[in-house]
């Protein structure tokens, strides 16, 4: 019963049913209309019912006088089986308080006098019908306007394309109730189409079709139609005179016609989405088209972003391997030169020994052996804080947990007071116990807090004052705390502030840094999910701030592998 406008005027298609007591008058009226429209008739309100409730009508007419129900009455109860359905009364009294109450009620769409003539009676069944056509074609572009509203906002909402294809199959297919569905991409330049997309998916039919190479050069006619944005319908009936490639899917489909939409990108054709009637469906129509064109459309925008976001973030990997490789260079050369100094002691050390083992020579025996053995220990440092490094602080031993910065602060400013004593001076720890605790690793964000104040009493002349403060952080109030170490030291001068967190970068004296402890203490903050910030002038000190946020997902961590 769905009308499609290409066929408003094939008026067999909207069967009539015709009400009235007297049988003549049925049997003129059958007579007079049957060639043109499909007629049904009853002689009473009972049988009209019953061939209602069997049969779909567009248009009901009855007769205004009849045996134990008017037509006023029979018309109104057709209304409340179906309200789309057009209701004329034929009367032959001018009962002008009956007709005007039936048709203010909504219960009949005119009215007709008896005795009627046939060309009247053929305009007032044919206006009858084109408007039922009409009211059922207006509710289902809404429904497909709404259907394809739908869709599009699903589709656009999944950004990956594997997801965004297999959606939009299964829609084709389970929501709008095609019998099959398939996308494809155009690709080599154009030259050649590949499956991307399969409804049914998982049936014999299905991995045929992907067998099908479908190519420019073995389908020309069928690619240049695609390219030049334009639908196809490819019908069995019609096998002998498609191409070889086109004839072998229609043969593998096995359905009377398959509906083939260009996917219009921006620049160019991308690709195809088909459907198909395999199951014995209706022929494609008008609507079809128009339903297809438009999530098509929408379809094209969703992959094209799709391949936007996966394109991001393939670059934005390939970046990231590249700033891992660049790391690496950076760290293997500052390494290479850690390691080369205290090898020249170590080799030295070693070479003289053989001539040395039969003297006493307690110079040699003595500090040169103490320091080529110092030397040792420190490559095994290095080697040590480079294998750290290389798991990006992944202790599987030391799980996330929440951790009192207050109480680090006291536990770590407790372990430094020697050093505090014997350089004279001042460290001022400032406390709020409003601050909220952190998700974290206790023992990495204690070598953050360790590092950060070895490195500002490091920095500090006798006399001088380090301070730390932990308090909660005031630009995320109850959802993150603030560590902030001050000293009253040297201060960091302009060009080095941009490579104090750079591997191996220091300006301590050889004996007293690697230039690892801030790299350590900034990988470990940004693998809580924080930030540290440093701010300081030449000659006034230098502020390290550290940011952590209550709870945070795991971030991905360094890794040199």
């Amino acid at each position: 019963m769905r009308p499609r406008p290409s066929q408003l005027l094939d008026y067999k298609e909207f069967p009539i049913l015709y009400v009235d007591d007297e049988p003549e008058n049925l049997r003129v009226f059958e007579l007079a209309f049957r060639r043109e429209f499909k007629i049904f008739t009853a002689t009473s309100a009972e049988e009209g019912l019953r061939i209602l409730n069997e049969n779909p009508v567009a248009l009901v007419l009855s007769d205004q006088r009849m045996p134990g129900v008017t037509g006023v009455e029979f018309l109104a109860r057709v209304r409340d089986i179906d309200a789309k359905t057009i209701r004329v009364l034929v009367t032959a009294y001018g009962d002008v308080q009956i007709l005007e109450q039936a048709i203010n009620d909504g219960n009949i769409y005119r009215y007709v006098s008896k005795p009627w003539e046939p060309e009247d009676m053929r305009l007032t069944l044919a206006r009858a019908i084109e408007t039922y056509a009409l009211d059922q074609e207006r509710q289902s572009l809404l429904e497909e306007l709404t259907l394809l509203n739908r869709l599009s906002k699903a589709l656009h909402s999944e950004m990956d394309l594997d997801r965004l294809l297999n959606l939009l199959m299964n829609a084709l297919v389970r929501e709008v109730e095609y019998d099959g569905a398939a996308i494809l991409f155009l690709e080599c330049e154009g030259d050649q189409l590949s499956w991307r997309g399969m409804m049914p998916a998982d049936n014999t039919t299905a991995q045929r079709l992907r067998e099908i190479s479908l190519q420019k050069e073995t389908a020309p006619e069928f690619f240049d139609s695609l390219e030049r944005g334009e639908s196809q319908v490819l019908r069995m009936d019609d096998d002998e005179f498609l191409e070889p490639a086109v004839r072998e899917w229609v043969t593998e489909v096995s359905a009377d016609e398959i509906l083939v939409i260009p996917l219009v990108g921006k620049d160019r054709v991308i690709g195809a989405l088909a459907v198909d009637n395999r199951r014995g469906g209706k022929s494609f129509g008008a609507e079809d088209h128009t339903l297809l064109d438009g999530l098509s459309t929408q379809a094209v925008i969703a992959i094209e972003n799709a391949r936007s976001v996966e394109a991001l973030r393939s670059s934005r990997e390939q970046v990231m391997r590249a700033d891992r490789l660049g790391t690496l260079g950076t760290m293997a050369a500052g390494l290479a030169h850690e390691i080369n100094n205290p090898l020249v002691s170590i080799n030295t050390f070693l070479t003289l020994a053989p001539e040395k083992r039969n003297e006493a020579d307690d110079a040699f025996w003595g500090e040169y052996h103490q320091l080529a053995s110092a030397e040792l220990s420190r490559v095994q440092s290095l080697v040590s804080t480079m294998s750290r490094l290389a798991r990006g602080h992944d202790d599987s031993q030391s799980p996330k947990t929440e951790v009192d910065l207050c109480d680090l602060s006291y536990e770590v400013t407790s372990l430094l007071q020697r050093d505090v004593q014997n350089k004279n001076i001042a460290l001022d720890l400032k406390v709020d116990e409003k601050t909220p605790e952190v998700l974290g690793v206790r023992d990495h964000l204690h070598q953050v807090l360790l590092n950060l104040i070895i490195n500002a009493l490091q920095a500090t002349s006798e006399r001088g004052r380090v301070g730390v403060q932990v308090s909660p952080d005031p630009d995320h109030p109850g959802h993150g705390a603030l560590l902030r170490i001050s000293d009253s030291g040297h201060g960091i001068a302009d060009e080095n502030i941009e490579r104090i967190f750079d591997p191996f970068f220091t300006t301590k004296d050889p004996d007293k840094g690697t230039g690892l402890g801030l790299m350590i203490a900034h990988e470990i903050v940004a693998d809580h999910g924080g930030e540290i910030e440093v701010s300081s002038s030449p000659g006034q000190g230098s502020t390290f701030s550290v940011k952590l946020p209550t709870s945070t997902p795991r971030a991905q961590p360094f890794s040199i592998s």
